[in-house]
Order: C-alpha cells, then sequence, then structure tokens
C-alpha cells in the first residue's frame, strides 16, 4: 500500500511538472492535419448543391499566449477543396484542350457542352486568425473554445463537367459527356472568408510537446464564384453564359460554403 502511494505520489508530481511547463510556454508551433465536411449554400437560382462536399488540410499551427487563459491562434494551412453544382438552366461554355474558354480568350473552340453538372476541385492558402480562451491544466488536459476567422486564398481550380457536347462544325448535341480535370480560369473567387467558432482539448503528454484535437463550424461570408471583373468589360474573366434570344449573356454563380473541420495538432 506505501509502495502504491508513493508511486502516485511520484506521477502526481512529474504529470503536474510535464504540464507546467507546457503552460509556461508563451508560443506553441507545431503540425496540423484535418479534414471535414463542405455545405454549399446557393444563392442563385442558376445552381443547386449536389450533396455534401469534402475537405483535407495539411500545414502548420502556431500558439501565442500572451495572457494566462487567452492567446492567439495562427498558422499556415493548405486546404483541398471538393464540392459540387448541378445547373438548372440551359449554361453554356467553350472548351480548347484541357481549359475552359472565358469571354476574353482569344483561343479557338474546340466544342462547347451545355452544362448540367460540375465538380469543383480547389487548393487554397488558408491563414486562420483565431482567439482562444483556455482553462488551467486539470492534470495533462486542458481545454479551449476559439473564436475567429479562415482567411483562405486560391492556389489552384480545376473542374469535372457534365452535360451535352455541342459540335462547333455540325452543331449535333450529343448527351452524356464528361470533361475532366479541366482547368477553369476566371471562375472561382481569389479570396474566400468564413467566421467560426470550435472547441477541443490539449493533451500534455510528454515535457512541453502536446496532442490538439478541435472541431469547428465556419460560416463562409463571400461568395465562391468571381463576379465582375474590376477593369474594362465586366464579363471578360467569365466563362459561363446563357443565350437568351440571339444574345450571349454571361452568367456567374453565386453560393457561400459552411465547413464543419476536424484538426489535430502536435504542438512543441
Amino acid at each position: 500500500m506505501k509502495k502504491l502511494l508513493i508511486s502516485m505520489t511520484v506521477s502526481i508530481f512529474f504529470g503536474g511538472l510535464s504540464a507546467q511547463e507546457a503552460a509556461d510556454k508563451k508560443v506553441q508551433a507545431g503540425l496540423v492535419v484535418g479534414a471535414g465536411l463542405n455545405f454549399t449554400q446557393p444563392e442563385t437560382n442558376l445552381i443547386s448543391k449536389a450533396g455534401t462536399g469534402s475537405d483535407l488540410l495539411v500545414g502548420m499551427s502556431v500558439d501565442w499566449h500572451f495572457l494566462d487563459n487567452i492567446a492567439l491562434s495562427t498558422g499556415l494551412e493548405f486546404e483541398f477543396d471538393r464540392f459540387r453544382h448541378s445547373f438548372y438552366d440551359s449554361v453554356y461554355m467553350e472548351y480548347f484542350d484541357r481549359e475552359i474558354l472565358t469571354k476574353s480568350s482569344e483561343q479557338t473552340t474546340d466544342g462547347a457542352m451545355l452544362l448540367d453538372e460540375r465538380g469543383y476541385r480547389s487548393i487554397y492558402a488558408v491563414l486562420p486568425i483565431m482567439i482562444k480562451f483556455q482553462t488551467n491544466y486539470l492534470g495533462y488536459l486542458r481545454y479551449f473554445g476559439k473564436f475567429g476567422m479562415r482567411n483562405s486564398f486560391l492556389l489552384q481550380s480545376r473542374g469535372d463537367n457534365y452535360g451535352s457536347k455541342i459540335d462547333p462544325s455540325t452543331f449535333t448535341i450529343t448527351a452524356g459527356e464528361e470533361l475532366l480535370d479541366m482547368r477553369i480560369p476566371g471562375d472561382m473567387s481569389f479570396y474566400k472568408g468564413s467566421i467560426g467558432l470550435s472547441g477541443g482539448a490539449e493533451w500534455n503528454f510528454s515535457g512541453g510537446t502536446c496532442l490538439v484535437g478541435e472541431l469547428g463550424y465556419y460560416y463562409g461570408f463571400t461568395n465562391l464564384h468571381n463576379g465582375d471583373a474590376l477593369t474594362g468589360d465586366e464579363d471578360k474573366n467569365k466563362s459561363l453564359y446563357e443565350i437568351i434570344g440571339t444574345t450571349r449573356e454571361y452568367v456567374v454563380p453565386n453560393a457561400r460554403q459552411g465547413q464543419l473541420l476536424l484538426r489535430v495538432s502536435l504542438l512543441f
């Protein structure tokens, strides 16, 4: 019995020292990985969502503890984002090789497509800026909540397109066709902003090293898609159009994105 009490006392003592070492750190940094679900909310009758999208992320996380129980949580993440749209109306696009052509393209077209659905695959560089409110260590654990923004900057976007191909020479229409892994310049907005909340726990399992898990929801407040150009012809970067009478009218989808993200970090 005495040996058991001594063992428990030593364990608690060194556990307290370990947690204190982590608690005393002003800056913690390390790696983060995560996965989640994308909930796209169309805000125009041009499109409807086609199921729930997915999200994967990897990167670096940094916490700066400027007060005992408050920290600035930031870092740099690379987010691999997927979602799909279905198109209600008669929306067309033109293409050449592996690229969707915009209005300003001078390239001769390989053909056109009456678009039924598009799957988007985008890569973003993400700068999260969150305020972290945390408890003191309770043994090896402390708990926290975060509030703030995720600022996402588009690096690359490609699309899988499904619909009916239109041959430009014969004007014949072939249904059930697909154009996969196409570049879609001008379609996605460069900036995607969201605001949200997350909560989780931090486990100090060795010295000043901690394993952190958190679950959060982020509401997108910007349009995922690009709108009018800032200079010159406002439609020059658009690639989707409807035919009204004999006139080609360029259109842009309008949708916002909510994300449910699970993130796991290893901080040193």
